[in-house]
C-alpha cells in the first residue's frame, strides 16, 4: 500500500513538472497590452484545459509550479535580450507569478474544493479567475494606480474570450473521447451478445447430449450384466462396468458444465431485443472480424418487420452461422457481397441470407444440414471443420421457432439461404 501511494505521488509530480514546462513555453508566444510588462499569452489559455483534465491536482500546487516556471523563462530571456532594467525585470516576473498564484488560489476555493463540479460552473469558475488574476497583475505593473473603466472592460473582455475558447476545446476533446470510449464500449457489448449467442446454442445442444450419454451408460450397465452369465474373463466384466463408470463421471461432468454456463448465460439475464437491433448486432461484429481478417465482403441488410424477440440469442446464433458460411464462400473473392433481407409474411417471418459466391452443387446442398458434414478443412493442419453448424442451425430454427430452413445454390453463381420463422415463437419465451 505504502509502494501503491508513493506512485501515485510521483504521477502526481509528473504530471505537474509537466504541465508547468508546457505552460512555461506556451507564455513565450505573447503580445503587449495596456501597459508595458503586461502581456496576453498562450499559455493563459492552456492552464484551464490542464486544469479541466487534472482534476485530481490541487491547483494551488500546480498554479505554484507554473509560477515558478513560467516567469523564470520570461525573465532570463528578458535578461538576456536586455531589453528592460533590472528592475523592471524583476517586476515584469513579480507580476507573472502573482498571476498564476493568485488564479490557483481563486480556483482552488471558488470550484475545485467543492464536491459538486459540472462544466457550467467550471466556464464561470475560469472567467473570474482570468479577470481578477489580470486585475491584480496590471495592478502590480502599474503601482495599483491609473484604474479606470477601459481598464475594466479591456480585462473582462480578454476573460471571457479566452475562457470561452479553452472551455470549448476542453468540453470538446472530452466529448469526443466519451464518444470513442462509447463506441468501444458498445462494439465490447456486441461481441458479448455474439459470445453469449455461441455458448446459448452450445448449452441447447449440451443438454439435449445429456440424453444420449444417458443411453450409452445404460448400455453399459446392461452389457455388463449380461456378461455376468458369458463365459468371458473377471477382467472384461471389469472393463464393461468401468465403462458404465466412467460415462457417468462424465455426464455429472457434462452436467455441471451445463450448470455453470447456465447460471452465466441464463433466460434470466436476457433482456429482448427487436430484430433491428439483432440485426445491428450481428452484422456490425461479423464486419469488424471480416476487416481484421482484410476480408472485402459487404454486408446488406434490408428489413421491414418490427418485432421483440425475447430469446434473441438463438437469432444471433443463427444469423452469424449462416453470414459466416456466406463470408467463407468468398474467401478469394474481392467483391464479396452478402444480402440479408426480412419480409413479413402473415404468421410468419423470412430472413434470406444470399452470396454471390462459389455456390454448391445439388450433391453438396443435400448434405450441408447433416452433422458432420464439411466442404472446409484447414489447409494448415489439414484438420476437417466438423461443420456442426448448419445443422445446429436448422435444429435451432425447427425446435425454437417453429421453422424451417431452405437453401438454393447454383455453382459460381452463389447461394440464398431461407429461414422461416414463427411470429409467435419469436415473440413469446422459450424455454432453453
Amino acid at each position: 500500500m505504502l509502494k501503491q501511494s508513493r506512485f501515485i505521488s510521483h504521477e502526481r509530480y509528473r504530471r505537474i513538472l509537466i504541465a508547468a514546462i508546457c505552460i512555461a513555453l506556451a507564455s513565450q508566444v505573447n503580445f503587449t497590452a495596456y501597459t508595458p510588462g503586461f502581456i496576453l499569452t498562450l499559455s493563459a489559455l492552456l492552464l484551464p484545459i490542464f486544469l479541466y483534465f487534472n482534476g485530481d491536482l490541487n491547483p494551488i500546487h500546480l498554479t505554484v509550479a507554473i509560477a515558478g516556471a513560467s516567469p523564470i523563462f520570461r525573465g532570463i530571456l528578458l535578461f538576456i535580450g536586455n531589453d528592460v532594467s533590472r528592475s523592471d525585470n524583476l517586476r515584469y516576473v513579480t507580476a507573472d507569478m502573482a498571476f498564476y498564484v493568485c488564479y490557483g488560489v481563486l480556483y482552488y476555493w471558488l470550484y475545485w474544493r467543492k464536491g459538486q463540479r459540472n462544466n457550467s460552473s467550471f466556464l464561470l469558475t475560469i472567467i473570474v479567475c482570468d479577470y481578477l488574476a489580470n486585475l491584480l497583475e496590471v495592478s502590480i505593473l502599474t503601482g495599483f494606480t491609473d484604474y479606470h473603466y477601459r481598464l475594466f472592460q479591456l480585462l473582462f473582455v480578454t476573460a471571457l474570450l479566452r475562457s470561452l475558447l479553452s472551455c470549448c476545446l476542453a468540453f470538446l476533446y472530452h466529448h469526443f473521447t466519451l464518444l470513442v470510449r462509447d463506441e468501444d464500449h458498445e462494439q465490447q457489448y456486441y461481441h458479448f451478445i455474439w459470445v453469449a449467442s455461441v455458448v446459448k446454442s452450445e448449452v441447447y445442444f449440451m443438454r439435449k447430449n445429456i440424453t444420449e450419454i444417458e443411453d450409452v451408460m445404460k448400455n453399459a450397465y446392461l452389457l455388463n450384466k449380461q456378461l455376468q452369465s458369458a463365459d468371458v474373463t473377471p477382467a472384461q466384466r471389469e472393463m464393461a462396468l468401468d465403462i458404465a463408470r466412467d460415462v457417468h463421471e462424465i455426464k455429472k461432468d457434462y452436467q455441471n458444465v451445463i450448470c455453470g454456463l447456465g447460471s452465466s448465460f441464463g433466460n434470466d439475464q436476457a433482456t429482448p431485443m427487436q430484430l433491428a437491433d439483432i440485426l445491428r448486432v450481428t452484422t456490425r461484429y461479423i464486419r469488424e472480424a471480416l476487416k481484421d481478417e482484410q476480408r472485402g465482403v459487404v454486408i446488406d441488410t434490408h428489413s421491414h418487420v418490427d418485432i421483440v424477440i425475447p430469446n434473441h440469442y438463438y437469432v444471433v446464433s443463427i444469423l452469424s452461422n449462416l453470414i459466416f458460411n456466406s463470408a467463407d464462400a468468398m474467401l478469394d473473392q474481392t467483391n464479396g457481397y452478402i444480402r440479408i433481407t426480412v419480409a413479413d409474411a402473415g404468421p410468419n417471418v423470412i430472413i434470406t441470407v444470399s452470396d454471390n459466391g462459389s455456390g454448391m452443387d445439388e450433391e453438396t446442398q443435400a448434405m450441408i444440414f447433416q452433422p458432420g458434414f464439411s466442404t472446409k478443412f484447414d489447409e494448415n493442419t489439414g484438420n476437417v471443420y466438423r461443420g456442426i453448424g448448419l445443422s445446429h442451425v436448422k435444429i435451432i430454427v425447427q425446435e425454437q421457432f417453429d421453422g424451417d430452413i431452405q437453401v438454393h445454390s447454383q455453382l459460381g453463381k452463389g447461394t440464398n439461404f431461407e429461414i422461416t420463422l414463427n411470429k409467435q415463437r419469436l415473440a413469446q419465451e422459450v424455454s432453453a
